[in-house]
């Protein structure tokens, strides 16, 4: 069986949103309502954590596979650790944002940053896959814990995807790895990533934000 890395990298934001925290702390906050700064700095914050946890899940994901010498099983659970984390981290953002961007007393250059689009990962389609998933992560975790799991279920993410025929070498397969996988929900990670790089395009919105003084 050959197998097939599909995990998008990101190469956006390495340093996450310097821009944002170099302001707060030198400069001010974007508002007088204390509670709009801290929707905004948690938005940053947790969209700067999912795209880390995303990077090293990927980072790990691949070290189990191309390990050869020994079954790298200690990659394989970090990677989902890290891709758990990920989901979290961006659900909770999603959470902040939508807050955040119908605040009533948000700064109108920032209201209009915020709103002059309306971005998919606020779409309920997409909002909601990831607190699907992200629940059936703690739905688990909670069977886990009470005894009530039953034996041979999964109780945690997989990464996982397709097995085909291989085009040219006779009996043999292609294993695709291009998703996660938790019970009967799935998220490809090409999905994953280009919302990660969408919900860093309005971290960076409000990172470039200058408050009237």
């Amino acid at each position: 069986m050959y197998v097939s890395i599909e995990v998008p990298e990101i190469a956006d934001y390495p340093n996450g949103f310097p821009q944002h925290w170099l302001k707060v702390l030198f400069i001010g906050s974007l508002s007088f309502n204390f509670q709009i700064n801290a929707l905004a700095s948690t938005y940053v914050r947790l969209v700067e954590a999912a795209l880390v946890e995303y990077r090293i899940g990927q980072s790990k994901l691949k070290e189990f596979w191309g390990t050869h010498t020994s079954l790298n099983l200690t990659a394989m659970y970090r990677s989902i650790s890290h891709f758990e984390s990920c989901l979290s981290d961006m659900h909770r953002a999603i959470c902040c944002f939508t807050r955040l961007r119908h605040h009533k007393d948000l700064p109108q250059g920032l209201c209009l940053a915020l709103n002059e689009e309306k971005p998919r990962f606020i779409a309920h389609q997409i909002s909601d896959q990831l607190r699907k998933i992200r629940n059936e992560i703690h739905h688990l975790e909670e069977l886990v814990m009470d005894g009530r799991l039953q034996e041979g279920k999964p109780f945690a993410l997989k990464p996982d995807g397709p097995e085909t025929t291989h085009p040219t070498e006779p009996n043999q397969t292609v294993k695709t790895i291009d998703r996660l996988v938790i019970a009967k929900r799935e998220l490809k990670f090409s999905d994953l990533a280009a919302w990660l790089i969408e919900m860093g395009r309005f971290a960076e919105k409000i990172a470039a934000y200058e408050a009237p003084r």
